[in-house]
């Protein structure tokens, strides 16, 4: 961040977790993903990430590093300008993601399967970290209550999809000289569906990148 005195800087620049710096974080940040599902995918990698550095921050290393530095920040402070959220809340909610992933990786299976039922559907699908972790925790409690098995609970489970219908964002077609018409929508939610094999819709697409080269002459038409 600009807005980080020099020392601030040396020591996000130097801090290191597992093994990793804050690069891989700050690259995932920084990454193109407008859509719900880029943006979900995004959230979902940087949840290990974020839990990963907290708790080297938090531990007796951490401290001490930061001590050397001669900085005095807390985990607010660490979260703000070295995590780059604008709140704790978000690295929280990061934070617990990763935990219930590594402890319940069906949870997360089982709720990418149900985005995919509503997306084939033709329905909005509510895909955030914010209605996962709201969702997981859900049938979390559910099974904790009735005393029946998780996978069962998740099993029997489903998102239900939002009023509001996504629309269409962008559509491929194309007629293939052996496959026949090819078609593949992308929604507002970045779900990409189409009834065709999906070898066919490489072909497709190869063939139509071939077509439309660099060195292609395209024609404008007004």
């Amino acid at each position: 961040m600009s807005n980080l005195l020099p020392i601030e800087t040396e020591f996000v620049n130097n801090f290191t977790h597992n093994g990793d710096t804050l690069i891989a974080l700050h690259r995932l940040q920084d990454a193109e993903g407008d859509l719900k599902k880029k943006q979900f995918e995004k959230s979902l990698a940087q949840a290990p990430l974020v839990r990963s550095a907290v708790e080297h921050f938090k531990s007796e290393e951490g401290q001490a590093k930061l001590a050397e530095a001669g900085l005095t920040w807390t985990y607010g402070d660490f979260v703000k300008k070295a995590l780059r959220y604008t709140d704790r809340s978000n690295a929280n909610l990061l934070i617990r993601i990763a935990e219930r992933n590594e402890a319940h990786p069906e949870l997360i299976t089982k709720y990418k399967r149900e985005q995919t039922r509503l997306a084939t559907a033709g329905e909005s699908a509510p895909r955030s970290v914010q209605h996962f972790d709201k969702w997981s925790r859900a049938l979390l409690e559910e099974a904790e209550e009735s005393g029946e098995a998780l996978e069962d609970v998740v099993e029997g489970a489903e998102v239900e999809a939002t009023e509001t219908p996504s629309e269409s964002f962008a559509q491929f077609r194309f007629k293939h000289p052996l496959h026949g018409n090819i078609v593949v929508n992308i929604n507002s939610d970045g779900a990409v569906t189409t009834t065709n094999d999906l070898s066919h819709v490489q072909d497709a697409l190869t063939t139509f990148s071939a077509m439309v080269s660099y060195d292609t002459e395209v024609v404008v038409v007004a």
